[in-house]
Parts: structure tokens; C-alpha cells; sequence
């Protein structure tokens, strides 16, 4: 049996993410970035399941507060979806940049974004470069509910295999 690189890497893009900026913290210690790893995991308890760079401002953020919101990426909004590919924070009323106002928890919900699901993590599996998070749904809104999440697939940027 042959392992394939490239067999692995062309099928492993052809599953579908949703992109969405995950948030966590508050004040000058939160940080958002666009994360393209998750799904939901869970119907009862609400449960959504998801991977994070392990050595990512991010992930720290999320193992410390145990806590994160997910703004899920409005369709063909590249531009908000890029602007966190770096990690970026408050300042005044903008995340990253972008409108938004802060969840009770910690984390953004940015305005643009068609909904949200605000989360409290349950158990964090500590294994390869991205870590996965299982995290509770304990909030959610939806700021439009006609506009389409972006889906990774129909971007044309490639993140994984």
C-alpha cells in the first residue's frame, strides 16, 4: 500500500468549511482570527466542534477563557474573512477593523456577519499541530437572515491537506 501525498491533500480540500471569525477574550487581552475548521458536533446538548492552531494568539486565548464566539463569514465577504487571517483585537468599537460589539462572555460579534453562536468550551483534545475544541452553544443571534455564510470551497484559498 502506497500513501499518497497528493491524494491526501486534493481529497482533504474537497471537504466543505464554512469560514467565520472565532473570538475570545476581553478588553486588550481578546483576539480574533478566521477559523475554517468546524462543524457542529452535537444536538443535545448544542454542541460545536472545531480546530485551532496550537500555537496560535487564539488558541491561548480560548484555553484561558474558556470561552469563544464564532461570526460565521458572510458569502463572498473576502475582505472581512482576510483581514483576520492575522490576529487582531479591539480598538473603539471595531474588531479588527470591522463594527462590532463585545459578547458578556468575551469576543466579538462583527456586525457583517449573517449570525453568531456565542460558546463555552467543554474539552479541549491537545493532539497535532491544531488543537480541537468542543465547545456548548449557550447564545446565538442572527444580524441577517438572508444573507448566505461563505463556505472555504468557494473562495479559492486552500487550507488544509
Amino acid at each position: 500500500m502506497t500513501f499518497s501525498l497528493e491524494a491526501k491533500k486534493h481529497t482533504l480540500r474537497l471537504l466543505h468549511h464554512n469560514v467565520a471569525i472565532v473570538s475570545s477574550g476581553t478588553g486588550e487581552n481578546a483576539t480574533g482570527a478566521t477559523v475554517t475548521w468546524f462543524t457542529q458536533s452535537s444536538f443535545e446538548p448544542p454542541l460545536v466542534t472545531m480546530a485551532v492552531k496550537a500555537d496560535s494568539r487564539l488558541y491561548a486565548a480560548i484555553h484561558q477563557n474558556k470561552n469563544l464566539v464564532i461570526s460565521l463569514v458572510k458569502k463572498d465577504d473576502k475582505a472581512l474573512a482576510g483581514a483576520f487571517f492575522k490576529p487582531s483585537g479591539w480598538d473603539g468599537d471595531q474588531f479588527g477593523g470591522f463594527p462590532a460589539r463585545a459578547h458578556n462572555l468575551g469576543g466579538a460579534i462583527l456586525e457583517s456577519s449573517p449570525a453568531w453562536l456565542a460558546c463555552e468550551v467543554s474539552k479541549i483534545v491537545e493532539e497535532g499541530d491544531h488543537h480541537v475544541v468542543i465547545a456548548r452553544v449557550v447564545d446565538t443571534g442572527i444580524n441577517n437572515v438572508e444573507d448566505e455564510a461563505m463556505c472555504l470551497s468557494e473562495t479559492g484559498w486552500h487550507y488544509g491537506g
